[in-house]
């Protein structure tokens, strides 16, 4: 993968291991290259085991590579150095929840930023509006549930004003409803932010709504391109799981077949939708 001026995430020649009392350890990473384009929503997707935590920890720099360098809009990260430009979110919204009110837990960054208080509050205020979560800015945290609590976290990060988004698989822990929520909320921040994000999953449903995919397998890229790219491949490259799923199966049969079904297209029930329509 060539590398652009301009690019908003590059990791280049990248090398980890985890360090091991009992054995040599084994690289998760040897020599990885990898090139995300500013603004562009990314799905990560792989077997476990194959490093897709690992990578968005060192991007965000949770972790420090054993070398090789991570770069972030141009600008080296430097060992030990957490990206303040990297907003990183977990699966569990209340290991990243630090207040006892939601307003106060927003503005967090930004007081120990030594904001102006009149900024962070405008801050603040547009970062709830976001989010969709204005009106529980008096409430507390621990009351509201997973979805509501993460979309906190991601009101506080856009509020730190992070070009970069890593989402460590957001949606695990929420319920049908608090997950299409989450995901509409983040093709929103991605179309009217130009946020670059970068979406840990294991869902084909939510790598559906990226723009690009990037599989892992192994601790290398076994493929990276456009949705639609990855969705017309008969089977998964490198992968255990073997086909894709029916439904993308069904869809990409359908097309074929002269049906012009849409890219907004991403379930069953939307699919029944269109082909009732048309």
């Amino acid at each position: 993968m060539p590398f652009f001026y301009g690019q908003m995430i590059e990791v280049r020649d990248l090398t980890f291991s985890y360090p091991s009392l009992r054995s040599r350890p084994k690289p998760v990473f040897a020599g990885l290259n990898l090139s995300i384009p500013r603004g562009r929503y990314v799905a990560l997707m792989g077997p476990n085991g194959s490093g897709k935590t690992t990578l968005g920890k060192i991007i965000k720099g949770l972790l420090s590579p054993s070398s090789g360098q991570v770069f972030i809009d141009g600008q080296a990260l430097k060992p030990g150095e957490i990206s303040p430009q990297v907003g990183y979110v977990f699966s569990h919204p209340e290991n990243q929840i630090v207040s006892s009110v939601v307003e106060e837990d927003v503005a967090f960054g930004l007081e120990n930023m030594g904001m102006e208080p009149s900024i962070m509050a405008l801050r603040v205020g547009e970062s709830l509006r976001l989010v969709e979560m204005e009106q529980f800015r008096h409430h507390a945290p621990h009351l509201l549930s997973g979805g509501q609590q993460q979309k906190v976290v991601l009101a506080g990060i856009l509020a730190m004003e992070s070009e970069v988004l890593v989402l460590d698989e957001p949606t695990s822990m929420l319920d049908l409803k608090e997950r299409e929520e989450i995901l509409k909320l983040l093709q929103k921040v991605q179309g009217r932010e130009r946020k670059t994000i970068l979406h840990i999953t294991h869902s084909f449903e939510e790598a559906w709504r990226a723009q690009d995919v990037i599989y892992l397998n192994q601790g290398r890229v076994s493929f990276y391109g456009s949705v639609e790219d990855f969705f017309s491949q008969d089977r998964l490259p490198d992968s255990p799981w073997g086909e894709l799923p029916p439904l993308f199966r069904l869809i990409r049969g359908l097309r074929n077949l002269g049906h012009p079904i849409p890219s907004g297209v991403q379930s069953l029930e939307e699919l029944k939708k269109f082909l009732l329509q048309s």
